[in-house]
């Protein structure tokens, strides 16, 4: 039995089209188990009306991603066997049709293996944006290999499933036993990063790490925060987003990752490397909306 875990809050038409598509999978033998943490919008009403056999449990607002996909894998855990599967799963996606077929046959073929998908941008399904990463521990580099490359020439190769560092919880397939042994995620990073130390962990209790290039994920730009170049923002905005729970460039939180993903020799490198690296990109986006917000307030003076 493979289950699909969800967790979601406040995008109710955005977790329709997800469940939608999953109504469409190829595969037979999986549930979706949907994590609604707080929604205030009408989404526990809609699956319960559209989506009858999802099973939804609840929270109460603040569990964010970390905390919402354990209590889903929690739920699996006391009813599954060790030969079953999770696949976490983020609402602002749609599956392609054979998406979990292609996961399983994978993990069938690779065991004791996480099995990672391929994310397209909804905004252009023909280009890669990211599928197999991978990490230098030392100096905090990470390199998406085929970020931009044409999916269809993918395709074409002889090899259609690749190793990878590191996988995200946008469509990874995982066996249950994997949790069992090695723990849930880590609610020390509750939003962001838990699902790349989750693969890390496990990859060094011995699991392998692979992405699968037919099993697709058509990400939504707009709500995932994908796209292929830094966003400028306001210093402000800037400087909240290094303490805020929902962003990425939270200061604390990237201390974590590293002490939990490094070895003790790697950790005081990548941590430098990791915010000199933030710092700088934070520097040049600042300055281009600084730059953009004077070049338009010339046009309305002129």
């Amino acid at each position: 039995m493979v289950y699909v875990v969800i967790p979601v809050h406040n995008r109710m038409r955005v977790t329709e089209k997800c469940l939608g598509s999953l109504e469409e999978q190829t595969f037979g033998g999986f549930k979706i188990i949907v994590v609604d943490d707080g929604s205030t919008d009408g989404t526990e009403e809609m699956i319960r009306e559209g989506f009858p056999k999802v099973i939804l449990l609840k929270g109460d607002g603040n569990l964010w991603w970390t905390g919402a996909t354990n209590l889903g894998v929690e739920y699996v855990l006391e009813r599954s066997q060790d030969k079953d599967y999770v696949i976490t799963l983020n609402d602002d996606t749609i599956v392609f049709p054979d998406f979990i077929e292609c996961l399983v046959r994978s993990a069938k073929d690779l065991p004791k293996s996480l099995i990672g998908s391929v994310s397209v941008s909804d905004q252009d399904a023909s280009t890669v944006y990211e599928a197999d990463m991978r990490v230098n521990w030392m100096t905090a580099k990470y390199r998406n290999r085929c970020k931009g490359k044409d999916y269809s020439a993918i395709l074409e190769r002889s090899s259609l499933i690749q190793p990878t560092d590191v996988l995200s919880g946008r469509g990874t397939l995982i066996p249950v036993e994997a949790f069992r042994e090695i723990g849930l995620y880590d609610r020390r990073l509750p939003h962001h990063g838990a699902d790349y130390e989750f693969s890390r962990r496990a990859n060094r209790k011995g699991y392998h790490l692979f992405v699968d290039y037919r099993a697709v994920v058509v990400a939504n730009v707009h709500f995932t925060g994908l796209g292929y170049g830094p966003k400028p923002v306001k210093w402000g905005d800037l400087i909240k987003s290094f303490f805020s729970i929902r962003s990425r460039n939270h200061l604390g939180y990237r201390f974590i990752f590293a002490r939990l993903c490094c070895n003790w020799w790697e950790f005081p490198f990548f941590y430098a490397f990791d915010i000199f690296r933030l710092f700088i990109l934070s520097v040049v986006t600042s300055s281009a909306a600084s730059g953009r917000m004077v070049s338009k307030g010339d046009q309305t003076l002129g």
